[in-house]
């Protein structure tokens, strides 16, 4: 062998660190051209002022070839220290992606699906895998003072990476585990006291019903919990997580539902896995259209690394993006009309066709219409089938929003089908206490905008992205909501609403709404060229956005309370919290919810003080913990304020028609037989509120009661019982049934003496079961009767489309009350039906 090293100068080869320079001396192949400007601007800049820097957020448009410059800073540091580097990923799908992209272009790494590999341990290879094989209790690389020293780990997708690691560091027990069993008998009457009726449907089972277990017994009986867990260490429910979580049990949360019960740290255990906190350098790859303020407490980063990410200052968009809301352009196009459009199968497709469902009960009508479903591991083979050309199929992903490419012909037509919501018991759980906080919305925010990036995955790739579903339509345009939108995203919804606005005219001139919506879709997928112009014009206004500054320190806030609760400095962390909280940091509108996390702070140090504080908690916002004791009822106050007044306040929160209509499309979507509990029920207080009316939920905000609560006037009450997700096909009202009607009724006779009420079962039938026995006046509203109340209510509001909604007179709106019956009188007496017994 020719010894050409021994003919270099100096007998040995360069050693290349700048990653540009570095890129040139690859064996890439033939079709991989020179490095993209925003790459090389942003290698460049990393090299010169950035490299040895602890943390880093690279942020690039999606399609601006991110997992090439991470690799080529991972190589550049591996070249010079001979250390070992890490590239993570947030699932096996991207972790082979990413392999196949270094081998193209000659950068060389490892993978292993055990032991972790001699070449990256010895500073030879990049190692690609999965965030997983890092977080967790049993991880190769060890956890505490076992830790595997890493120079750099880079983490891309990093939103999707703090996901899948709290995933990691959570113990979820199904219902069938013995473990499950043992806690919900531990933990029954905490749990009762919580809500007599949620826990009744925990108990039958019912997967969607959830209750937190209350701080002060989970910590009074720690002991037990721990004796518990521990013997089921070698199931895969609990041996992951509880090498991380059996010594942090105080600072853990639980909730428990039909399905599952969770148990997880308030926030994740990163300082136990040394590789990831002692790392030299870390580099956290993000979209530029993503908040990363969350990534202060999910990765525990200082707020300044936040706000000075790397970037590319030359570009503002990336992408064409066609957001169609077919509800804004004819009332025909539900979702029903889009799923009959779209499910098919069609051999002839040209390009493939995506539906992002946000959980397998909503894909059930897509999957009988003809498209196929896939979730979990079968979510990989599905996207490789239509990446290699394939679509005949419409593919549904089932809660997927992230990790997935679908670039080119592999997805031309989006459906976002639905308001995502997380699949996790604990954020499920905050959501309901806290929907309106601006951790709440911007969760959700940031992960309809990952849902909305699958399908652009580059400069010139392009999209039509239908948006279905009420509940997302409503969300996209509330005003609460756009402020969290970034700008490039808001941008795009604003075209989509102006898009549906100029459909208007094509309506006009005698085309039918399915014409006008294919008509718009050929426009984008056939290269229109006044559409590209058009959007371009629009897209070229939109200018990059800040990290909101408030929310930022809201998180370093709690996170600061977090870590010193974690250290066993529970004043400490009180201090801390209500220093964040006297100083404006944390928002008025929660202070419910921050109460209750001092109080939990406190507990074993002062569970006089912490009780106290619980009560102020549940006071401020009667969706969180009830108190042992203290709690005293409200009534829910009679109508003071005239109806028509209130409808006109209800009226004028909304900007224009088009907007209350959106409101008012959610309210009634949901007030159908089929629908979730939680989203009738609330739905049916929304409309308390729109029809002037009080409105209150006591088994929600009491923890009993009936589910809803009317107050019409002075004098007249409406109680509900919602059993809207009884079979369609039932013939019979159950005993259980019956017997939570008239805990209902008892609770109302209590409470409400004196004063007239008229009690509304809503379930399929009226005739009353054999066993079951109602001992109050009971009517019940069935199908007919809640289709005719949404009716008119729809019909009502229609006559406001060509009103002056800024001008409204009371005079004005009684008539129209009136005209379509819905009076007082009328909510007393039409729509329902009196109870048949079977035994009379």
């Amino acid at each position: 062998m020719v010894d050409f090293k021994g003919r270099l100068p100096g007998n040995k080869t360069k050693i290349v660190t700048d990653p540009v320079a570095l890129y040139d001396t690859l064996d890439r192949t033939s079709d991989k051209g020179p490095l993209r400007p925003a790459q090389e601007a942003v290698l460049s800049e990393w090299h010169k002022n950035r490299r040895d820097q602890k943390d880093v957020i690279v942020k690039l448009h999606t399609g601006q070839g991110k997992t090439l410059i991470g690799l080529l800073m991972l190589q550049s540091r591996l070249n010079e220290k001979n250390e070992p580097v890490l590239y993570l990923c947030p699932n096996n799908f991207l972790v082979e992606q990413t392999c196949e992209q270094a081998k193209s272009f000659g950068i060389a790494t490892c993978q292993t699906n055990d032991e972790l590999p001699a070449d990256f341990l010895n500073g030879k290879k990049i190692f690609v895998t999965s965030v997983h094989k890092l977080f967790n209790g049993r991880t190769k690389f060890g956890i505490n003072n076992k830790g595997i020293s890493i120079d750099t780990i880079l983490m891309d997708d990093a939103h999707a990476c703090v996901d899948a690691i709290r995933s990691q560091c959570r113990i979820r027990l199904p219902s069938d585990d013995e473990a499950y069993r043992s806690l919900f008998t531990l933990f029954a009457s905490e749990l009762e006291a919580q809500g007599v009726g949620t826990f009744a449907e925990i108990a039958s089972k019912k997967y969607d019903a959830f209750l937190p277990v209350p701080y002060w017994a989970w910590l009074d009986k720690e002991a037990e919990v721990a004796k518990i867990l521990a013997a089921g260490t070698e199931r895969n429910s609990i041996k992951f997580a509880w090498p991380l979580l059996k010594n942090l049990l105080p600072q853990c949360q639980s909730v428990v539902s039909g399905g599952a019960i969770e148990i997880e740290s308030s926030i994740a255990p990163t300082h136990m896995f040394k590789s990831y906190t002692d790392a030299a350098h870390r580099i956290f790859m993000s979209a530029t259209v993503t908040d990363d303020s969350f990534l202060v407490k999910g990765l525990q980063l200082s707020p300044e690394t936040i706000t000075k990410p790397l970037i590319y200052e030359k570009e503002s968009w990336s992408g064409e993006k066609m957001i169609l809301i077919p509800s804004l352009i004819h009332d025909e196009l539900n979702e029903q009309e889009i799923v009959h459009l779209f499910a098919q199968k069609d051999a002839a497709r040209k390009f493939g066709r995506v539906v992002l469902a946000p959980s397998e009960e909503n894909s059930k009508g897509w999957s009988v219409s003809g498209a196929k479903v896939a979730m979990g591991d079968g979510v990989g083979k599905a996207v490789e089938v239509l990446r290699a050309g394939n679509y005949q199929d419409t593919l549904v992903l089932v809660n997927r929003y992230d990790g997935i490419d679908l670039p080119d012909a592999a997805c031309r037509i989006l459906i976002f089908a639905g308001k995502p919501y997380s699949e996790s018991l604990i954020d499920l759980y905050q959501e309901d206490c806290r929907p309106n906080a601006e951790a709440t919305l911007i969760k959700i925010v940031r992960t309809i905008e990952q849902g909305l990036g699958r399908s652009v995955r580059g400069e010139k790739d392009y999209s039509v992205i239908i948006v279905t579903g009420a509940d997302l339509t409503r969300f996209i345009r509330d005003k609460s909501t756009k402020k969290f939108l970034s700008n490039q995203m808001s941008a795009q919804i604003q075209i989509g609403i102006e898009i549906a606005d100029m459909a208007q005219s094509d309506l006009v001139g005698g085309s039918t709404p399915i014409e006008v919506l294919k008509s718009l879709i050929k426009q984008c997928t056939g290269r229109d060229q006044a559409w590209k112009e058009f959007y371009a014009d629009q897209m070229n206004q939109v200018k990059p956005k800040a990290p909101d500054d408030k929310v930022l320190k809201i998180y370093a806030a709690e996170l600061e309370a977090e870590r010193k609760y974690m250290t066993g400095d529970n004043a400490g962390a009180a201090k801390s919290m209500q220093s964040s909280m006297d100083k404006g940091l944390l928002p008025t509108a929660d202070q419910g919810w921050y109460l209750q996390e001092m109080a939990r702070f406190l507990y074993r140090q002062s569970k006089l003080e912490s009780q106290e504080l619980q009560l102020a908690a549940y006071n401020a916002n009667h969706r969180l913990l009830k108190p042992r004791a203290g709690v005293a009822f409200s009534k829910l106050e009679p109508v003071s304020q005239g109806r028509m007044e209130k409808i006109i306040n209800w009226i004028e929160q909304f900007d224009d028609y088009e907007q209350l209509n959106v409101a008012l499309n959610d309210i009634l979507s949901n007030l159908v037989f089929g629908a979730k509990a939680e989203k009738f029920e609330n739905a049916l207080n929304e409309l308390s509120g729109a029809l002037g009316f009080n409105g209150d939920r006591p088994d929600k905000e009491w923890k009993e009661g009936p589910d809803n609560l009317w107050s019409l006037d002075k004098e007249n009450y409406i109680l509900w019982e919602c059993k809207n997700e009884v079979d369609i096909n039932r013939a019979e009202i159950h005993k259980t049934e019956a017997e939570q009607m008239n805990r209902s009724c008892a609770w109302f006779s209590k409470h409400y003496s004196g004063s007239k009420v008229r009690n509304i079962l809503i379930h399929p039938t009226r005739t009353l079961g054999s066993s079951a026995a109602l001992t109050f006046p009971v009517v019940v509203m069935q199908q007919p009767g809640l289709k005719t109340m949404a009716k008119r209510v729809r019909e009502f509001f229609s006559e406001l489309e060509a009103a002056d909604m800024k001008d409204l007179s009371t005079k004005h709106v009684q008539k129209l009350i009136d005209s379509h019956n819905l009076k007082v009188e009328n909510f007393l007496i039409d729509f329902t039906k009196p109870v048949r017994d079977l035994k009379s």
